[in-house]
């Protein structure tokens, strides 16, 4: 099966695909520059540009590119490093989405032989802030938040028009992804490391979170059950509330937790008003309830099993 990865070259991406090589799949990067080799597909999203005829030898889409929410490492949330939500960087964060949507509709609908399974990054954010309610695959949106926005307008709303041509679409509404190397794990690591671990405020906002491993092997189990389609909780079973995620993370790495409460207002300021507002403050008890009844296996099902990446990170 010949597979058509974008953003292979981030933090999931490279993981997906070499566990998309390891599983036999024919695994082809879609590139904005000049393609190198044969499996190499040119697109850019930003001129609705794609090699049609190499899409079209696809049997199957897995779009994670886009720009990155939160910065790329704990230092881009310093002020002026670029990595906080200026008006310019909100704007990028969607209309990349928002291209990159217009930009396969246009291919789908261009061709009559075209990949039969869609499968796109998504972000729990979709829901909104749902306080302690337990939220699945078919809970309502709580609208008026940015990243809401933009993961219903830009992300997952546009490929309607895809599935109308009968395409299997999957969107893997992920949490918080967890694995040594990527920024959320460098910030919690940090944070623990200076002692400073404690609760947010009250620290009862739910944090969904999922190892990446446990992401990698999700997109490749929708990718082989023709059964799953539509929104697919891609979270660990277990979602935390942050008092005890942070209280999880420092008993791991044998470091104190901080036990009185960090002022929401400090977390607002020291990574930018909304953006430490929607990726810290807000809780979304997610339940990965499409993976498990489907019988997905995790390996990762509680936090304390990723010692490894928060003690070697």
């Amino acid at each position: 099966m010949k597979i058509g990865v974008t953003g292979a070259s981030g933090f999931i991406g490279r993981k997906l695909c070499k566990a998309l090589n390891e599983s036999d799949f024919e695994v082809y990067k879609f590139v904005r520059r000049e393609p190198k080799n044969e499996n190499e597909i040119y697109w850019k999203p930003s001129k609705k540009e794609i090699d049609q005829e190499k899409f079209e030898s696809l049997d199957a889409v897995i779009h994670l590119a886009g720009e990155s929410i939160a910065p790329k490492d704990i230092f881009g949330f310093l002020p002026f490093a670029g990595g906080r939500w200026s008006k310019e960087r909100k704007s990028r964060i969607y209309w990349s989405r928002k291209w990159a949507s217009e930009t396969f509709i246009q291919a789908y609908q261009s061709s009559e032989n075209h990949p039969k399974i869609f499968i796109t990054a998504s972000g729990n954010d979709v829901y909104g802030d749902h306080g302690d309610e337990v939220v699945t695959e078919e809970t309502s949106y709580n609208r008026g938040q940015y990243l809401q926005l933009v993961v219903e307008e830009a992300w997952e709303g546009p490929l309607d028009e895809i599935r109308k041509l009968g395409v299997r679409v999957v969107m893997c509404r992920a949490g918080i992804v967890l694995g040594k190397g990527n920024v959320a794990t460098q910030i919690f690591t940090l944070v623990s490391k200076l002692n400073l671990s404690g609760p947010i405020g009250k620290g009862e906002q739910y944090f969904s979170w999922v190892s990446v491993d446990d992401l990698v092997s999700a997109y490749i189990f929708c990718l082989n059950n023709s059964d799953i389609s539509g929104p697919v909780n891609c979270t660990a079973p277990e979602p935390l509330q942050q008092k005890e995620f942070a209280r999880i993370i420092a008993k791991t790495m044998n470091k104190k937790y901080f036990a009185p409460p960090l002022p929401p207002i400090i977390m607002r300021v020291a990574v930018g008003w909304e953006l430490g507002e929607q990726l810290g403050l807000n809780s979304i008890r997610a339940i990965p309830k499409k993976l498990l009844e489907k019988g997905f296996v995790f390996k990762n099902t509680t936090l304390d099993t990723m010692k490894e990446d928060f003690i070697n990170e």
